[in-house]
């Protein structure tokens, strides 16, 4: 049992006598532990800038389809207002169409 005490004793006073070591080598390990927590940090962020980065162009992929869709409603709605007004054209109705079979 007192070996065991000397030893403890011997390593209590090493400590003591090279503090300073010790924490610097504190020091060193929280370093280290918030480099590992940072770059975990960076690694979700980047992750997730990726994820928004590709929704971003999915949203604006089917803004251009909307446009070009809107520019086709349009242009029909012109080329009727078109026909109606310019040349008196209008939808033909069951009373005026005529229904021709061919065999």
């Amino acid at each position: 049992m007192e070996i065991r005490d000397n030893l403890l004793m011997l390593i209590l006073a090493d400590l003591r006598r090279h503090i300073g070591l010790v924490i610097l080598g504190i020091v060193i390990l929280i370093s280290a532990l918030y480099n590992i927590y940072i770059t975990h940090q960076t690694r979700e962020l980047v992750t997730k800038k990726e994820f928004l980065s590709q929704q971003k162009d999915n949203l604006t992929i089917e803004w251009s389809n909307l446009l070009i869709e809107e520019h086709t409603l349009d242009e029909h709605s012109r080329i009727r207002s078109i026909a109606d007004k310019k040349l008196s054209m209008a939808q033909p109705t069951k009373e005026n169409s005529v229904l021709v079979e061919i065999q």
